[in-house]
């Protein structure tokens, strides 16, 4: 008996389309929804004046290959958005034929000598990044990994001038952020439509205790780290899971065969590829 299409987990995928372009960058983003994938997964930092932009760390030597180290504190929005981010060595490669293993993802650069790639690309805001959401013809879900305190006062403004709220899943994976985040939308009110999650990664007795004392849609798991016992209890108290990578073929056959809500991948097509090989 084939496989329903709708049974598969959906495709977040992870900071765009790495094997196109450089991570968090907007063509990355173009070609995951090129690719028609259900969600994709960014993350967000906070510059010296207050601006939001998409990047995971708090300077920009990891983007630039340390050509330049300025912290992100140190800098306006205007100031990251002039850096060339350039496209040589920050893309993942792509798999070889099945099988293969690759358990969080670990970052693949381009290493080869004779590889010439001049293109550069540059960071962008939170703001545009919604500008361009609403250019989206299809219903595109958005996880916005909330990477450092102090980014909910100016999402506020964001949210309230966006038609996107619904799309979007605002998460972490620090603790404090996650608390942070859970006492600004009980103080001030969470926008209508907008969903929130945590990367809790493991089931453990800290993880369930915030769990259960906070308003969630969703929480990320570590590949391997759940069962499908873990799903079923989850989706008793309304939470849906979504799976931490895991970018092998056994793990996706467990996700689906567990009804694994979201599956954040490096590699979307070649997740695509395998589920269509196996209808």
């Amino acid at each position: 008996m084939k496989k329903e299409y709708c049974a598969m987990p959906m495709r977040f995928s992870h900071t765009g389309v790495t094997q196109f372009a450089p991570e968090n960058s907007l063509e990355a983003f173009q070609k995951a929804a090129e690719l028609g994938c259900e969600g994709i997964e960014l993350d967000i930092q906070l510059c010296g004046d207050g601006e939001i932009v998409v990047i995971h760390n708090d300077n920009m030597g990891y983007m630039t290959f340390e050509k330049h180290r300025d912290a992100l504190k140190d800098l306006t929005a205007e100031d990251v958005k002039r850096f060339d981010i350039p496209y040589r060595n920050a893309l993942k490669l792509k798999y070889p034929p099945y099988p293969w293993t690759e358990h969080f993802g670990g970052r693949r650069m381009i290493t080869p000598p004779d590889y010439h790639e001049d293109r550069v690309t540059h960071i962008i805001t939170f703001e545009e990044f919604d500008a361009w959401l609403s250019t989206v013809q299809y219903d595109l879900i958005v996880e916005v990994e909330f990477k450092c305190k102090g980014m909910c006062p100016r999402m506020d403004e964001i949210l309230a001038k966006s038609t996107n709220v619904s799309r979007y899943i605002f998460f972490s994976g620090d603790w404090e952020v996650l608390e942070e985040m859970q006492e600004h939308y009980r103080k001030a009110g969470k926008p209508a439509g907008l969903r929130l999650g945590a990367n809790i990664r493991f089931i453990n007795e800290k993880t369930m205790d915030f769990v259960k004392r906070s308003d969630l849609w969703e929480v990320g798991l570590n590949n391997e780290a759940f069962t499908k016992e873990d799903v079923r209890m989850l989706e008793a108290m309304g939470i849906k899971v979504f799976s931490n990578l895991g970018d092998y073929p056994e793990w996706w056959q467990q996700i689906c065969d567990m009804g694994v809500t979201g599956f954040k991948t490096n590699y979307p097509d070649a997740y695509t590829e395998w589920w269509l090989s196996t209808c």
